[in-house]
């Protein structure tokens, strides 16, 4: 019996361990983006500022939910958001690997509609879950297919408006990289469905399945049968 309690609290001690890794990277990755900040004020480039600090609110998003709607999100979850913002903005626009490495656009939009999917998931679940609601797996994985995909669809929908009004070259190569970055989204989406439908079904979604079921373990309120 003493050494069940031994495992059981080195496991935990682990995974605090592992949450305060993830909580100290995730602030690095703001700094990051925060000196990047300070830097072009420094040196007064406004464009360069304003788009440092609305990457640098953004990473602050998941906070904000859990402010908002009485929630605990993954640590995970909060990582994933900082690692994508910081890659996108601090190695794709500042580092210029947008145009060091052709692939660069390609991996951030699928990882993007990966990511965005997993969310939809989750707040599909949720609701099905706090309202007691059933309902096939495939329908959940439908929608949150659909969410990621709209998600994706309007920022496609903004880089055009940002340069059709403002004169940006966001779409680089306009038509092809539009309709190459819907594909990818589309795979992305795609796979973030397929690992819900696994969850719900009942099967090993991997990665999946350990944030939804991190999810479930930190808000316990949110599913209560009473």
């Amino acid at each position: 019996m003493r050494a069940l309690r031994d495992k059981l609290a080195a496991a935990f001690d682990a995974r605090d361990r592992a949450e305060r890794i993830q909580v100290w990277a995730t602030l690095v990755l703001q700094l990051a983006i925060a000196a990047v900040l300070a830097s072009a004020l420094w040196e007064a480039r406004w464009l360069l500022a304003f788009t440092a600090a609305v990457v640098l609110s953004l990473t602050f998003l998941p906070a904000t939910i859990e402010r908002s709607f009485s929630l605990q999100l993954p640590v995970e979850l909060t990582l994933l958001n900082a690692l994508f913002l910081y890659a996108a903005f601090g190695l794709g626009e500042v580092r210029r690997f947008y145009q060091r490495f052709w692939w660069w656009d390609l991996l951030l939009h699928s990882l993007s509609a990966f990511l965005i999917g997993l969310v939809g998931f989750l707040l599909v679940h949720t609701f099905l879950r706090t309202r007691r609601i059933r309902a096939a797996p495939f329908y959940v994985a439908l929608v949150s297919f659909g969410f990621a995909m709209t998600l994706g669809t309007l920022w496609e929908v903004f880089e055009y408006l940002m340069d059709w009004g403002f004169g940006f070259n966001m779409q680089k190569s306009g038509l092809d990289d539009t309709m190459t970055d819907l594909i990818v989204n589309t795979a992305g989406a795609a796979l973030a469905a397929w690992f819900g439908y696994r969850y719900v079904k009942g099967g090993d979604s991997h990665i999946a399945d350990r944030v939804i079921r991190r999810f479930l373990a930190k808000n316990p309120h949110l599913f209560r049968s009473d």
